[in-house]
């Protein structure tokens, strides 16, 4: 191919082409005859030279013999310089092809360069907006504080099974989708499916420790100064959460449902002032199964804000005080 950019490619005026030798013309050519003074003349060493100019895109070439071209007062002559000799700029696109995919629609194309290699290009289009953020392990820290706190006549003073406001923390592992079940421009209405590992961990504010008696759970005072004293209660939840998710804004999404999850492990955890620790692992009359309903408000590559509130009761049916849990915090996507 180098030989057909070996070439002379000129645009002469009307002085110039009276320029033009007769021993050129004897080489194949081709002349454009651009008004009544100006043409355009190209030639090559023979026929097939000139055949391989239709893999070129000539209209590119124009464009760049107008930006060089360099006027001289040499005989009134106009002359054009390109530097790229090989050709492989000008190389015209083939046509496209269009298949459709499992992972949706690839536009192929393929570009023939001065060698006859061919090199191929796949175009996807973008991933719709509303399949973003998917998939997500989320972790969720926050503060558990009692809903609903009646203790009755079995615990008329609530001081004895008081939470410390800061010390009752919540935390949570889980993994969670979230499909598209309504896909919009702007709006999307998903599904938040999953399931996570959360923990109650009821700090007492005295110096209380729960232990299970014999038919319900009890909160003597400790003999020994504690530094801590809490019940933890570990659960396996599944939430299912419509989500109203929100291409742009500050606002990600909003989110409304409920959980259900059921109890897989309790236990006591006390620390004296010393510094010595006990755990003793029992049921405590815990219910075992848990519910309520919960709330999500997302911000955009920021923290999620949530609220749950358990509509059954902490501890079982004349088991214990008469208290409903409520968790709120942030959550990590």
């Amino acid at each position: 191919m180098k030989a057909v950019f070996a070439t002379l490619l000129a645009v002469i005026g009307s002085l110039g082409i009276a320029s033009a030798k007769t021993t050129d013309m004897k080489r194949d050519s081709v002349i454009v005859v651009m008004g009544d003074k100006s043409r355009i003349i190209i030639y090559g060493e023979n026929k097939e030279e000139l055949k391989k100019l239709m893999k070129y895109d000539i209209n590119r070439l124009l464009k760049d013999v107008g930006a060089k071209i360099d006027s001289t007062s040499e005989q009134g002559t106009t002359k054009i310089v390109l530097g790229e000799m090989d050709g492989t700029k000008y190389a015209a696109k083939q046509n496209a092809s269009i298949r459709i995919t499992r992972k949706g629609i690839e536009i192929e194309t393929a570009n023939t360069d001065s060698t006859g290699n061919k090199s191929v290009k796949r175009l996807r289009p973008s991933r719709p907006w509303y399949k973003n953020d998917q998939d997500n392990f989320v972790l969720s820290l926050g503060l558990n504080v009692y809903g609903k706190n009646d203790g009755g006549s079995q615990y008329a003073d609530p001081n004895l099974y008081d939470l410390r406001p800061l010390g009752s923390r919540y935390v949570s592992l889980g993994f969670y989708r979230n499909p598209a079940i309504i896909p919009g421009q702007n709006v999307a209405l998903r599904l938040k499916l999953g399931f996570d590992f959360s923990w109650y961990n009821l700090m007492f504010e005295g110096n209380n420790v729960a232990t299970k008696g014999p038919d319900r759970i009890e909160f003597p005072e400790s003999t020994t100064p504690l530094k801590k004293s809490k019940l933890t209660a570990c659960y396996f939840n599944i939430p299912v959460m419509p989500t109203i998710a929100f291409r742009k804004g500050i606002v990600s999404h909003i989110a409304i449902g409920g959980y259900a999850g059921y109890r897989i492990d309790s236990y006591t955890k006390t620390k004296t002032e010393g510094g010595k620790k006990d755990h003793k692992h029992a049921g405590y009359w815990l219910e075992n199964f848990r519910y309520g309903v919960g709330a999500e408000l997302g911000f955009r590559n920021s923290v999620d804000l949530f609220v749950q509130y358990d509509l059954n009761k902490l501890y079982q049916a004349n088991r214990g005080p008469e208290v409903q849990m409520v968790s709120f915090g942030v959550r990590f996507n």
